[in-house]
Order: C-alpha cells, then sequence, then structure tokens
C-alpha cells in the first residue's frame, strides 16, 4: 500500500516538471531589445499622461509618435512568432484604441479635445505603468543565454 501512494505522489511531480519544460520551449528568449523598448516606451507613455492636464493639440506629434511606437513594438514582438503570442497580445491590449489602456486613453484626449482632471490622470498613469510592467515582467523573466 506505501508503494501505491508513493508511486502517485511522484506522478504529479513528474507532470508538472513536464509542464515546466514544455513551457520554457513554447517562450522565447529574453531579449535585450524588448526589454529596453518597453521601459522606455513606459517611461515616455508616463510623461505624456503627465501632459495631459492640457488639451491635446500642442501634444499631437508625441501623441502620433508614442501611437507609432506602440505598434512597432507590438509588430517587433508579433514578428517573433507563435512563441511570443503571449507578450505581442499584451503590446495589443495596451495599444488597443477602443480598451481602458494607453490606446484608449489617447483616443479619449483627443476626442473630448480638453485637459483631463488630475484624478483621473493618477488612475489612468497607475493603471498603464502596471500594464508596462506586466510586459517588462514577462520578457525579464525569459530564459536568457
Amino acid at each position: 500500500m506505501a508503494r501505491t501512494v508513493l508511486k502517485w505522489r511522484a506522478v504529479p511531480v513528474t507532470f508538472l516538471f513536464f509542464l515546466a519544460l514544455v513551457g520554457c520551449a513554447l517562450i522565447t528568449a529574453y531579449d535585450p531589445t524588448s526589454y529596453k523598448i518597453a521601459t522606455d516606451l513606459k517611461a515616455e507613455a508616463l510623461l505624456l499622461i503627465e501632459k495631459a492636464k492640457d488639451p491635446p493639440g500642442p501634444h499631437a506629434a508625441a501623441i502620433d509618435n508614442l501611437r507609432l511606437k506602440l505598434r512597432q513594438a507590438y509588430e517587433y514582438e508579433k514578428g517573433k512568432g507563435d512563441r511570443n503570442r503571449f507578450t505581442s497580445e499584451q503590446w495589443a491590449i495596451l495599444s488597443d484604441p477602443n480598451g481602458a489602456l494607453l490606446g484608449g486613453f489617447l483616443k479619449k484626449w483627443e476626442t473630448e479635445n480638453r485637459g483631463q482632471s488630475p484624478a483621473f490622470l493618477e488612475g489612468v498613469s497607475k493603471n498603464i505603468g502596471q500594464a508596462f510592467d506586466e510586459i517588462i515582467k514577462l520578457e525579464s523573466r525569459k530564459v536568457k543565454d
């Protein structure tokens, strides 16, 4: 009876080890370029959000530039293939103009064509910062050569 119990306890450990190996095979290796893009864009986005107390007009070039960089980051990650699906999906969510993160914020700011309240900007900044942190964590947890 004791042997049977030991066998069944070994199965979950073996299965978990197998899943870990498969999981590692499905994730791309750490890419310092991806990490730099994410950290740079986080800083740039948070700085632009601080400026959203003003109407968007004077910041139109910065808004367009940030959208371009978000698209470039998404395309860079998507270009790594299916193994990088989770990261590219996070970029898509972050930049979605119909979503509740950076893309949606930029669209709202432009559509309303006015400065945003400090309380709103504080909440948006926190949420967007956390979304960038998730992308950064995804990259930093990848296997480093």
